[in-house]
């Protein structure tokens, strides 16, 4: 079968997606380096005040920025454009985040039956989707990670996937991936409805360059958001 797993060189597939109040979206790619400096310190500073005494406080940021900084750098080598985090709420951040990549398929095979195989292959048949008019995949996974079986400090992590064909970019695909952890059972509730709430943002994708149409008052709004950021 063929399938799009080739990261592409650059970003050509535009589109909106309205996100929670607070989320940021940080580049991955190499040569945004500096936009996602200026991204990381928008996020220290909402987390870690200026007016908190420095001596506590500077530490706490150092680290802040280097974990933020090493996970959306370590995206972008396999592939990301971007992370999209979730705002800290009274001190809690939501176990979850967003990646997004863009991939490219250079067989001519039409994307309908690339779906198929895709979902054939991960034994998801009921997973075809239509967002915004394109063809695509939605699989899903439960993965544990390395701890040994019964250890505390196991987890496992409830990953959503959308591999979504760009109908105005032949052989071109968007993949979308959400990752919710959890360790218990009621962290597990939470994951589940995290996958919930990762589905209700996909009915609001929207392409926004698709040549001969112009993009609704929703996309411009949504698109305008994010420029403002």
């Amino acid at each position: 079968m063929t399938t799009a797993t080739s990261p592409t060189a650059a970003p050509a597939a535009s589109f909106a997606l309205a996100l929670p109040v607070g989320w940021a979206r940080l580049p991955a790619r190499a040569e945004q380096t500096a936009e996602l400096a200026r991204e990381v310190d928008r996020i220290v500073r909402e987390a870690l005040p200026d007016d908190l005494p420095r001596d506590s406080a500077e530490p706490l940021r150092r680290q802040l920025r280097r974990r933020l900084t090493d996970a959306v750098e370590e995206a972008g080598r396999a592939g990301a454009n971007a992370v999209y985090l979730p705002a800290s709420i009274d001190g809690f951040a939501l176990p979850v985040s967003l990646s997004e990549a863009e991939v490219d398929d250079e067989s001519e095979t039409e994307p309908v039956r690339i779906v198929a195989d895709l979902l054939s292959d991960a034994g998801q048949l009921d997973g075809l989707r239509d967002v915004d008019g394109a063809a695509a995949a939605r699989t899903a996974v439960t993965i544990a990670s390395d701890q040994a079986e019964g250890s505390w400090e196991r987890t496992w992590s409830r990953r959503v996937v959308y591999t979504i064909s760009v109908p105005h970019r032949p052989g071109r695909w968007v993949v979308l991936t959400w990752s919710a952890v959890y360790g218990d059972e009621p962290s597990e509730r939470l994951a589940d409805a995290l996958v919930e709430l990762f589905d209700s943002i996909m009915t609001t994708f929207r392409w926004t360059d698709v040549p001969g149409e112009d993009p609704t008052p929703v996309e411009l709004a949504v698109v305008a958001a994010e420029e403002a950021r």
